[in-house]
C-alpha cells in the first residue's frame, strides 16, 4: 500500500491498545515511528514502521521523535490495571511519567509545521467511573472528578492539550477511554480473587470454596441485589476508534470524545454462559464500590465514523473459548 499520508509519532507502541493502533495505521498506509523505551512491539515488520528508542522525559528525545511527523498519538501512560500497584504507588512517579511526559511532548510538537492533530489518550477515570455515582449516562459534558491521582494527572494534561492549542494553535484531540481489556483481564475481572475485598466476610467464606483459585466465575451485586453494570471495551474497538481519530483528524481537532464499548452490560446477563462456556460454577453476591454506569459514545460514532462492535457476549465468549484451548481455569 502507498505511504503518502504521512509519519505518524505513536507512543505506547507496545500496549495492549497501542499494538493494535500500530498494526492498524501501517495497514492503511501510513508511516509509523513507534517511541519505544523498555518494550518493542512484537512481532510486527514492517518497511513503514520505525522503531526509534528514546524517553519521554527527555526534551531532546521528544525533539528527534516528531521530527517530520504530520500526526502525535499519545497513548503512554505508566498505571495499574489490577492491583498490587507498582505505578501508581507514589504521585512523584505519575507526575513524572504522565504530566511531565505530556508536557515534554507537547513542547516538542507544537511547533511543528505539517502538524494534522496530536491526539491524546485520556481515560473514563477522569469521571470517576466505579466509585461516583451517576444520575444519567456519561457524555464528554459530564462534570470530571478524580477518584485517584492518575486521573488528576490525567485531566492536567488534556488541559494541557486544549491550552496549547489556544496558546499555540496546537490542533489538539482527546479520547477518553473506558477500560478496555484483553482476554484474560477480562475474566479475571469475572474471578472470585477481583471482588472478594468488597464481599462480605460471610459471602467471603461461603463463596471461597466454590469459587476461589479459578474453580468459578463470579457476578457483583449491588447493595439491593440487583446486577452490578460496567462498560468494558476490546481493545480492537478502542484502537479503530482512535485510528479514526487520526483518519477523520478534520472534523475531530479540537473534539473531545468518549470511546467505550457498545453498550453497558448486567453481569447477571452473562455469568451463567460464561460459567457454562468454560465449564464451572458461578457465584454472586453484594459489593460495596461499584456504581452502574454508561459511557455514551455519541459524540464519537457521528463525529469520528466510530463504530465498536464487541459486545460484552462476544468478548466472553471469545474470552472463554482462548481459556479452553489453553486449557485453564479462570484466575
Amino acid at each position: 500500500m502507498s505511504s503518502d499520508k504521512g509519519t505518524v509519532l505513536l507512543t505506547g507502541a507496545a500496549g495492549r491498545i497501542g499494538g493494535k493502533v500500530l498494526r492498524r495505521l501501517l495497514d492503511r498506509g501510513y508511516r509509523v515511528r513507534a517511541l519505544v523505551h523498555r518494550r518493542k512491539p512484537d512481532g510486527i515488520s514492517d518497511g513503514n514502521l520505525e522503531i526509534l528508542t528514546g524517553d519521554i522525559l527527555s526534551q531532546e528525545d521528544m525533539k528527534r521523535a516528531v521530527s517530520g511527523c504530520r500526526y502525535v498519538c499519545h497513548l503512554a501512560a505508566a498505571w495499574d490495571m489490577f492491583p498490587p500497584l507498582v505505578h501508581e504507588k507514589e504521585n512523584n512517579q505519575l507526575f513524572e511519567s504522565i504530566i511531565r511526559g505530556t508536557y515534554n511532548l507537547l513542547e516538542a510538537s507544537y511547533a511543528l509545521d505539517e502538524l494534522k492533530v496530536f491526539l491524546y489518550a485520556s481515560t473514563d477515570a477522569v469521571y470517576a467511573t466505579g466509585p461516583r455515582r451517576f444520575a444519567e449516562p456519561i457524555t464528554e459534558d459530564t462534570e470530571l472528578q478524580p477518584s485517584r491521582f492518575y486521573a488528576l494527572a490525567k485531566i492536567t494534561c488534556e488541559t494541557l492539550c486544549r491550552q496549547y492549542g489556544k496558546l499555540y494553535g496546537l490542533p489538539w484531540l482527546i479520547v477518553r477511554i473506558c477500560w478496555a481489556l484483553d482476554p484474560d483481564e477480562l475474566l479475571h475481572v469475572f474471578s472470585y480473587e477481583f471482588w472478594k475485598d468488597a464481599m462480605s466476610s460471610e459471602d467471603r467464606g461461603r463463596l471461597e470454596p466454590e469459587l476461589a483459585g479459578g474453580k468459578g466465575v463470579f457476578a457483583p451485586l449491588l447493595a439491593d441485589g440487583s446486577s452490578a453494570v460496567d462498560h468494558i471495551a476490546d481493545p480492537e474497538d478502542i484502537a479503530a476508534g482512535i485510528v479514526q481519530g487520526i483518519e477523520n483528524h478534520a472534523r475531530g481537532v479540537g473534539g473531545t470524545f468518549n470511546l467505550a464499548g457498545p453498550a453497558p452490560f448486567r453481569y447477571l446477563d452473562v455469568i451463567e454462559k460464561l460459567a457454562s462456556d468454560l465449564g464451572v460454577p458461578w457465584g454472586s453476591a453484594r459489593v460495596t464500590g461499584s456504581e452502574p454506569y454508561e459511557l455514551r459514545n455519541d459524540r464519537a460514532i457521528a463525529t469520528l465514523g466510530y463504530a465498536p462492535e464487541w459486545t460484552m457476549v462476544r468478548m466472553l465468549e471469545k474470552a472463554a473459548r482462548l481459556r479452553r484451548a489453553a486449557g485453564g481455569a479462570p484466575r
